[in-house]
């Protein structure tokens, strides 16, 4: 069979498999115009998204073929199956937009050119074995299914002009090799003839590396313009030609190869994005490199990095030299983790894609505790997206090496301010200590520990910027513990009294909310922390806890109304003011026919500009009604892969909202999230979905109470 035809090879039931898809496909109530509208159609996009799920799935077939002969990016939730559906039930005709899908999101999506044989389907899969999400594995199961047909689009690549075309196929070919089709490639190259063959056998048996052209660096690198750099047996300072040497072999600086193994599953078909996949460190040094560094005072040669930055920075941040970032993993300190966070926080928001992920992977390469306390900031107060997730799961592994989760790392990395070493201000022969009390408030103390109202003119302004220092660690502290609860992050037992009350920040906090112990999720009891350090349950007798129950801060959702009323009145009782919302938070608590129904009925109206704000957060909005261009469902994500759905009457217009008059709120429905929420019967009970999440996003809807709510 040619390799220049693309056709496709199904495996045994993989065809009738994708067919049966089409099943689960949604596209609502069929209109009797659509026929119509696909009759008089152009091209697959003059459709809108339910037209084009209706005629994929069930539509006439000739207008079907001929309209995906113009395909259109699918801006759905569900396009995996659409694609899937497509190239069963069309097979050729649909290639083009199985293709078209994969190149727009090869980790979600690649999975679609697995039956596909030809030379561009192999090309676009070559370039994705350096991804770090499902893509490098669909890559992988699409060569080691088309071996022949990899090698006959690949090898001339391979043997072609130096470029990323010619790179991704050499990358491909060798992992072609590495699983025994060295033979394969031999035949295709003996049939290809020309020079196929030597390039086949350099890749199998590539010959001595010629040594390395030398770079050309930037003038800013060169001699005088960069800090000295002095050695590490205190004999001066290195010489020009050493530094030089040592900014050659940092121009290599790269990151480690993707972790392994490829995340995904070859049987479902799901998909990890590249950004929630194991992410790679900064991989070591070379040995010419290393020994440089091992001459270098470690201090002296950080301040020089951090200086290699800066002329970096001011040079307008070169792709060319963007190894000066990744080089701060060998060369930097806490100072240097100190100068990078910034720009890491804001190089996303300036199109900076590629250097942020340099930069979380230079904080997390350092694992210091400062670096690690970046990376939680922008974890924590970046709003969403891949750069966040990016940074969860740097995280995430950097907290695993210490054997402890995301949270408990957290803890630990929580700044005191020396308060628990005991911070003092010196003024003559008086010592005045800084102490904070349970509300966290920060008072200045005497010798005798009364407060003093007045700080001394000698150290008020030291006093000043302390208790700023102290008010803006305590209200971070505030903020992830309020997330905690809403995100149901949970720590072990033993560390309130090993670790958070200990804490002089996070100590007055513990104390003050409630906790809860947690299996699969499910608030099994709630507890206090009475004021010996012990718990407490809800008839204030001591309760035993072992050390490794995971304890978490109780949403007010997962209370009934009588028992949160009951804790409530016992917290005041005991005078105990909470740090952030919880008892008296807002909620929506379901009754247990509710929980047990798969729909709210609405029936309330919503000014349209409070929609419009919500539209503006964390809930998305759909143009699903054909001609109507306007968002009538908006969902919100919840964990476990479900949405909230919302739908309104008359909806808010797309392309520039209109904030006037007011929305009814039709039905509240939990759905999958990554369905584009068309289906006419409901499916899904809202008791399944987490009853935080949902209370949170329920609460947004509320300009009336929902029965069993507070």
């Amino acid at each position: 069979m040619s390799g220049d035809n693309t056709v496709l090879v199904w495996q045994e039931g993989e065809r009738e498999r994708w067919l049966a898809r089409a099943a689960a496909l949604d596209h609502g109530r069929e209109q009797p115009d659509w026929a119509a509208a696909v009759a008089g159609a152009d091209r697959l996009g003059d459709l809108s998204l339910p037209q084009v799920v209706w005629l994929i799935a069930k539509g006439p077939e000739a207008s079907a073929r001929a309209l995906l002969e113009r395909p259109a990016v699918l801006g759905m939730r569900q396009r995996l199956d659409v694609v899937r559906v497509a190239v069963a039930r069309f097979e050729e005709d649909a290639v083009a937009l199985a293709l078209s899908e994969a190149g727009a999101g090869a980790d979600a999506l690649g999975s679609a050119l697995l039956p596909i044989r030809g030379p561009e389907p192999a090309r676009l899969v070559a370039g994705w074995l350096r991804h770090l999400g499902s893509a490098r594995l669909w890559a992988r199961l699409w060569l080691a299914r088309h071996p022949d047909a990899a090698a006959r689009a690949l090898i001339p690549d391979a043997a072609g002009r130096a470029g990323k075309a010619r790179q991704n196929a050499g990358d491909a070919l060798r992992g072609l090799a590495s699983t025994g089709a060295g033979p394969v490639l031999v035949e295709v190259a003996a049939q290809l003839g020309g020079t196929a063959p030597a390039v086949v056998a350099a890749l199998l048996d590539p010959p001595p590396g010629k040594p390395a052209r030398s770079p050309k660096l930037p003038s800013w690198c060169g001699p005088g313009r960069l800090p000295a750099i002095e050695r590490a047996d205190g004999g001066g300072v290195l010489p020009d030609d050493v530094v030089a040497r040592l900014v050659t072999a940092l121009t290599q600086a790269r990151l480690s190869p993707a972790p392994e193994p490829a995340p995904g599953d070859p049987e479902l078909l799901l998909a990890v994005e590249s950004s929630a996949a194991a992410q790679p460190l900064v991989a070591p040094v070379g040995p010419e490199a290393a020994g440089l560094i091992a001459q270098c005072d470690r201090a002296s040669l950080a301040a020089w990095g951090r200086a290699l930055v800066e002329a970096w920075l001011t040079d307008g941040m070169p792709a060319a030299h963007a190894w000066v970032v990744l080089a701060q993993a060998h060369l930097g300190d806490d100072a240097t983790a100190d100068l990078l966070a910034p720009h890491v926080r804001s190089w996303p928001a300036r199109s900076r894609w590629a250097r942020a992920i340099d930069g979380l992977a230079v904080l997390a390469t350092l694992g210091t505790d400062t670096a690690l306390r970046h990376l939680l900031a922008i974890e924590e107060n970046m709003a969403g997206g891949p750069t966040n997730e990016r940074a969860l799961v740097h995280l995430t592994q950097a907290a695993a090496l210490r054997g402890l989760s995301v949270t408990q790392l957290a803890d630990r990395l929580a700044l005191t301010h020396r308060l628990d070493t005991g911070s003092t201000l010196d003024h003559g022969t008086r010592s005045l200590r800084v102490t904070v009390d349970d509300s966290l408030a920060v008072h200045l103390r005497d010798e005798d520990g009364r407060i003093v109202r007045t700080p001394p003119k000698p150290v008020a302004a030291a006093f000043r910027q302390w208790k700023k220092d102290l008010l803006r660690a305590a209200a971070a502290q505030l903020g992830r513990c309020e997330r905690d609860m809403l995100t149901r992050r949970v720590r072990p037992a033993r560390d309130l009294s090993g670790v958070l009350l200990r804490h002089p920040i996070l100590g007055p906090v513990a104390r003050r909310v409630l906790w809860g112990s947690y299996e699969g999720g499910r608030l099994v009891r709630a507890l206090r922390v009475a004021e010996d350090g012990s718990f407490a349950d809800g008839h204030d007798n001591t309760a035993i806890v072992d050390g490794c129950t995971p304890l978490g801060i109780v949403h007010p959702a997962d209370l009934d109304p009588g028992e949160r009323a009951a804790w409530a009145q016992l917290f005041a009782d005991y005078e105990i003011l909470q740090p952030f919302p919880q008892l008296h938070r807002p909620a929506v608590v379901l009754t247990p026919a509710q929980r047990a129904a798969t729909s709210l009925a609405g029936g309330w109206t919503v000014p349209t500009a409070r929609v419009v704000q919500l539209l503006n957060g964390r809930w998305m909005g759909g143009d699903h009604e054909s001609g109507r261009f306007r968002s009538v469902r908006l969902s919100c994500d919840l964990p476990g892969g479900l949405a909230v759905v919302v739908e309104l009457d008359p909806g808010v217009a797309s392309g520039g909202y209109n904030t006037d008059g007011e929305q009814t709120v039709v039905e509240i429905w939990v759905d999958d999230s990554r369905s584009d929420h068309w289906q006419v019967t409901r499916r899904t009970p809202l008791g399944e979905s987490d009853a935080a999440a949902l209370s949170e996003a329920l609460i947004d809807w509320q300009a009336r109470p929902v029965a069993g709510g507070s």
